[in-house]
């Protein structure tokens, strides 16, 4: 009988052992899903993205961003360099594995929405077969259900679309060619979230301007490659085109020190501004892209007719054309020696911006030009516009309708017949539509 025992409790502690082992072995294969990094999920996932599975080969430098968990990343960047697929596949973790109520993804208009819903949120559920059942049908392409909460497709024209919409995380998808005062209102979408995560990603266009701006706020990380020869870091935005050699009918990425051939694939991400900790930054440019040659690069800045173009969309950086660039002195010559006026007998016109503050640009006719400003000045109550429209006998003022449209009105009503009403219409064709009636404007 003890020996039969003894069997028996031999065989249960093998069968806990094999119990134990299986969990471990679970456990290290899918991880605790409650604690999953975003990093962890798409490497175990088996995830299919345009038709093929998802791989960090030859997309290197996405390593260490999926890895990324700051809740404030900016991320600057070329042309297809696989961002919008991070940001989509970020969306989906953040809302079924975190647990976020509200994902909020901005773009510039409406048809951008309808486009990114049909032509990537669509595959990528028909490719993937676990991430479908992540989604639920909300029968809406601007509202997708995953999880215990939301995806919102949001255009950013639409100050309506804003509203309403609470959200843990918002992105701002190709910021630069989004109304940029929309951004405030968009984040306090955020206001009640105990997350607050933000993602901004864009083609730069102009200097200080959108996703450049936002990106010298941040520490400003670099992909610098590591020459397998000198052990030489090298910047390759920094130093374009001379990182670009030909040598023997090829054109290679050149290190900055012994010029020996780089490998795009041995990087490193490098903060220029490492102090900078409450917003992180990430430059994307075609020039360490494996899908892009040298070659390509070199040869269209060399026959290129759009330099703009090819700065914005293959290098990922700003740019202005030397010849439309304002200097200092070009801009005090066309200012005049008569100040700022806090009066003047008119008659006057005034244009007034709605955003945290109050805009406000007065200007009268001139018989040389189209007009003259003769005041500017940011303004806190609404109070305050009616001394101006006194003070400079003003006769027609236009004004943003939204998002102070009470506001607004109340202030048409203090001066009938001399305050218009601006609303913006994505699709509106045509001049400015007038309409005396109801003291509204209407216009793109």
């Amino acid at each position: 009988m003890n020996r039969m025992l003894g069997t028996a409790s031999s065989r249960g502690s093998r069968k806990v052992e094999l119990f134990d082992n299986l969990f471990q072995s679970i456990n290290q294969t899918f991880g605790n899903k409650d604690n999953l990094s975003f990093h962890e999920w798409v490497t175990r996932s088996s995830l299919i993205l345009d038709g093929k599975p998802f791989t960090f080969e030859r997309h290197e430098y996405l390593m260490v961003p999926y890895q990324d968990d700051h809740p404030h990343i900016v991320e600057m960047k070329a042309a297809q360099m696989g961002l919008t697929s991070k940001a989509m596949l970020k969306t989906i973790f953040c809302l079924q594995f975190k647990r976020y109520r509200g994902v909020l993804y901005l773009f510039p208009s409406r048809s951008d929405v309808l486009d990114f819903s049909k032509g990537r949120i669509s595959p990528l559920i028909e490719e993937n077969e676990d991430i479908g059942k992540m989604v639920r049908d909300t029968d809406s392409a601007g509202i997708k259900a995953i999880g215990n909460g939301f995806l919102y497709l949001r255009g950013m024209k639409s100050r309506v679309g804003l509203k309403s919409v609470p959200a843990d995380f918002i992105i701002f998808d190709e910021l630069d060619e989004a109304p940029q005062n929309a951004v405030d209102m968009a984040l306090e979408r955020m206001a009640h979230s105990e997350y607050k995560e933000v993602l901004k990603l864009s083609n730069p266009t102009l200097p200080d301007y959108g996703i450049d701006k936002a990106f010298q706020e941040t520490d400003q990380r670099y992909w610098l490659l590591r020459c397998e020869k000198c052990g030489e870091h090298t910047c390759l935005e920094d130093s374009f085109p001379d990182c670009l050699l030909e040598i023997d009918g090829r054109v290679i990425r050149a290190c900055s020190k012994c010029k020996a051939e780089l490998n795009p694939a041995l990087g490193e991400w490098v903060a220029k501004k490492p102090l900078i900790t409450d917003k992180r930054g990430y430059h994307y440019s075609q020039l360490f892209s494996q899908f892009v040659s040298p070659a390509e690069i070199l040869h269209q800045y060399r026959t290129t007719t759009n330099l703009r173009d090819f700065f914005n969309l293959k290098i990922g950086v700003a740019y202005v054309e030397a010849e439309n660039r304002l200097s200092i002195q070009e801009v005090l010559s066309l200012c005049g020696s008569d100040g700022i006026v806090q009066s003047d007998p008119g008659p006057c016109f005034m244009g007034v911006d709605q955003g945290k503050d109050l805009h406000v640009v007065i200007a009268k006719k001139h018989p040389q030009t189209a007009g003259k400003i003769i005041h500017l000045g940011v303004y806190i109550d609404w109070e305050e516009l009616d001394r101006l429209m006194k003070n400079f006998n003003v006769i027609r003022c236009v004004v943003d309708a939204l998002p102070e449209t009470r506001n607004a009105r109340a202030f048409a009503e203090r001066h009938k017949g001399k305050v218009f009403l601006n609303f913006y219409r994505e699709f509106f064709k045509g001049d400015y539509k007038w309409d005396e009636a109801n003291m509204t404007v209407v216009c793109n």
